[in-house]
């Protein structure tokens, strides 16, 4: 699945949920910035992306309406971390992420099974 996180700035929040994605999950996940990345680049992503994460729920404002099927609000607050890789912001994500992927890995096994239809 590809994966887009967004954040203000695109170098802490949306960078470790990117890292995450990727080497926890296994996805193919960017990091993306509505301050810092260009309308056009920003239009790109969104096309490009099966899901698109922002990390504040007052983010959602710089998603376009006809992108918002793909859009899930992963609401850490404003960047306290001002770090990627900052062990408490990753653990913070792991606890939020954990049961959605928990949950996806039940429906996939269900829908698989044909159990459940």
């Amino acid at each position: 699945m590809k994966v887009l996180c967004m954040c203000q700035g695109g170098n802490s929040r949306s960078v470790a949920l990117g890292f995450l994605m990727k080497y926890r999950y296994g996805e193919d996940a960017l990091a993306c910035s509505w301050e810092k990345n260009s309308p056009e680049t920003l239009k790109m992503l969104f096309e490009w992306a099966d899901r698109i994460f922002v990390m504040q729920e007052i983010f959602r404002q710089y998603v376009p309406v006809e992108y918002h099927e793909k859009l899930y609000v992963t609401d850490v607050g404003p960047d306290i971390w001002c770090n990627g890789l900052h062990p408490d912001l990753h653990n913070l994500l792991i606890s939020m992420l954990e049961p959605k992927k928990e949950e996806e890995k039940k429906d996939e096994i269900q829908a698989e099974s044909g159990c459940g239809i």
